[in-house]
């Protein structure tokens, strides 16, 4: 559903065609790993900023307040769209332990903010299973189809909360240049599904390491 969403929003406002190449929308990621009081990393929170032609095609036609922004109603109803389609696509968050994959929980606190030309998806994703401190944990972030482009943050992407004494970050941002996407056809795009691999060549990758 997130990926008719997509294609619905690019077509209004024209930026779907034989010329252009994957992907469609860009999404600036900053993301907080939250520790708990015990030491264990209970989940991951979002702040996702998508780009102004998806934003403004998204707002298109819904209640506004007297001034032209958004309704609280408009941006409540709008966040709980976003998380129902993200569902289909695991929220394009994907951790893991080792080889072993750790599973989250449907998400909590979720909301929509806008600034006046860019709308930003907040949500939290708790762990099913709280990760033991000790150790590395790596976390993706990216659209298996890449039909959306994820960018982490220029400043500070990620953040470590809570009692995170003794872990340490390190961050890995794709180059999209050292792989030629512009000559495959929007067929091939639009065979690929939320279990394909391909988008996960462009993933953010973060790791954490604690002792």
């Amino acid at each position: 559903m997130f990926r008719r969403l997509l294609v619905a929003a690019l077509a209004f406002i024209g930026l779907i065609g034989p010329a252009l190449a994957h992907p469609h929308v860009w999404v600036e990621v900053r993301s907080q790993l939250d520790y708990a009081p015990d030491g264990t990393l209970t989940g991951v929170k979002h702040a996702w900023k998508f780009d102004e032609a998806f934003s403004s095609y998204a707002l298109q036609g819904l209640e506004t307040t007297p001034d032209g922004k958004p309704s609280d109603k408009t941006l409540k109803e709008l966040a709980q769209v976003n998380i129902d389609s993200l569902k289909e696509f695991d929220y394009f968050t994907y951790a893991k332990r080792g080889k072993e994959d750790e599973k989250f929980l449907p998400p909590t606190n979720y909301s929509l903010t806008y600034d006046g030309t860019q709308l930003t998806l907040h949500f939290t994703l708790p762990f099913e299973k709280p990760q033991a401190k000790k150790g590395a944990l790596t976390l993706d972030v990216y659209d298996p189809t890449y039909f959306v482009a994820f960018q982490l943050a220029d400043d500070d992407p990620i953040k470590l909360a809570g009692d995170a004494a003794g872990c340490a970050l390190t961050l890995h941002r794709p180059d999209p240049a050292a792989t030629n996407s512009s000559n495959l056809t929007e067929s091939f795009f639009n065979a690929l599904t939320s279990s394909s691999q391909f988008g996960s060549q462009f993933a953010n990758r973060v790791t954490v390491t604690c002792s």
